[in-house]
């Protein structure tokens, strides 16, 4: 039993570095071509969408940083008519100032993605030669939009990555956890063997008149996984996507573990979806086996005694230790210990998230709304 858990920890040490080492390689390569504050690129000229619901406390928050750290872009705030919290934050932040426009949207109809039908409303309200979609827990850090902008001269549509802020509730801790240990490692080193195949949805920038000659947000109405259906909207068509180095903040408040739960859910449904269409032996290799490595090692230390769980633990730790510094490295985050051991518990859950997505793989929550899910189609329960 320990030979063979010297074995797995062979293979995991050495996915490990090897996507380290590739995120690494990727983020200097990035950065030299884009440069750090993306000159020549007029964000006057950019519409940042966003579809807002209320109910997170950070709502306001994010707002205000993102219009003060993008003073020349124009913000298009899609709020329901019937979100009465929304719209007072929106009034008291946006009344005074003549870069943001309020468009009230009307439930969903039966079968439509609640994001995308928001975008859908909005497009023909769009000022400018680009749009920008952003979520309304992301916040853009300044100089954001510009390099994205940039990075355009290579592609069609480009994309960021995701960092969540490690603060609040031990639930909202444990999401930040999983997201932050992933993204690099997960988005970036695929890239040095093919281009991308999927967006980040919480924010991607591309022209308008792209859009719009493939049909606009319409095109992908009825799907569930928008980041995804949109990325095979561009690719079918020719495009190139371009993911950059532009690392945004994201604040999500999660109450409980119910919470918890239901979010991991709905992440590891929309995984699914991706691999049922696009896995291939890269994929299989850079991402699901590195995802299942830390609980294998656990179960094979649990097999060969209690000197082997304390190693492996501890070469856990020092993995998650290994992903902090390359955090620190491309955003200048500040990991603390407890941070670095949740990222290991993180680690050690995503296989049973990944099952949970297997039970009723058709039924999700999102946000107030309980979908069903037919050939990756919305329907409202």
């Amino acid at each position: 039993m320990i030979s063979l858990l010297l074995v797995a920890w062979l293979i995991h040490g050495s996915l490990t570095a090897l996507r380290i080492g590739l995120a690494v390689r990727f983020l200097a390569r990035d950065r030299k071509e884009t440069g750090a504050s993306g000159p020549g690129f007029d964000e006057s000229r950019v519409t940042v969408m966003q579809a807002i619901l209320s109910g997170d406390p950070t709502l306001r928050r994010n707002l205000e940083e993102n219009l003060r750290h993008h003073p020349e872009a124009r913000f298009l705030w899609l709020i329901d008519e019937d979100d009465s919290v929304a719209r007072e934050i929106a009034r008291e932040i946006g009344e005074d100032s003549d870069r943001v426009e309020v468009l009230l949207a009307p439930p969903p109809p039966q079968g439509r993605n609640p994001k995308v039908f928001k975008l859908v409303l909005g497009l023909p309200r769009v000022k400018g030669d680009w749009l920008a979609v952003l979520d309304d827990d992301t916040v853009l850090p300044p100089g954001a939009l510009a390099r994205a902008g940039l990075a355009l001269n290579r592609g069609d549509l480009a994309t960021g990555l995701p960092y969540y802020h490690p603060e609040g509730s031990l639930a909202s801790r444990l999401v930040a956890a999983f997201v932050n240990s992933n993204a690099l490692v997960t988005y970036l080193p695929i890239l040095a063997f093919r281009a991308p195949v999927t967006i980040n949805g919480m924010f991607y920038l591309t022209r308008k008149e792209t859009l719009e000659r493939l049909g606009g947000f319409a095109a992908i109405e009825e799907k569930l996984c928008d980041d995804y259906e949109l990325a095979r909207l561009y690719l079918r068509a020719g495009l190139r996507i371009v993911q950059t180095t532009v690392i945004h903040p994201i604040s999500t408040t999660v109450r409980g573990t119910a919470d918890y739960v239901r979010i991991l859910r709905r992440w590891m449904v929309f995984a699914n979806h991706l691999f049922r269409e696009a896995i291939d032996p890269l994929m299989i290799v850079l991402v699901v086996i590195p995802a299942l490595m830390p609980l294998l090692l656990l179960i094979l230390a649990g097999f060969a005694g209690r000197a082997a769980v304390g190693m492996t633990l501890a070469g856990l730790l020092i993995k998650a230790a290994a992903m902090a510094a390359l955090r620190r490295r491309a955003i200048g985050s500040r990991e603390t210990v407890s941070g670095i051991a949740l990222e290991v518990i993180a680690d050690l859950l995503q296989p049973f998230h990944a099952a949970t997505a297997l039970i009723r793989p058709g039924s999700i929550r999102w946000r107030s709304r309980s979908i069903e899910v037919t050939d990756g189609r919305v329907r409202y329960r």
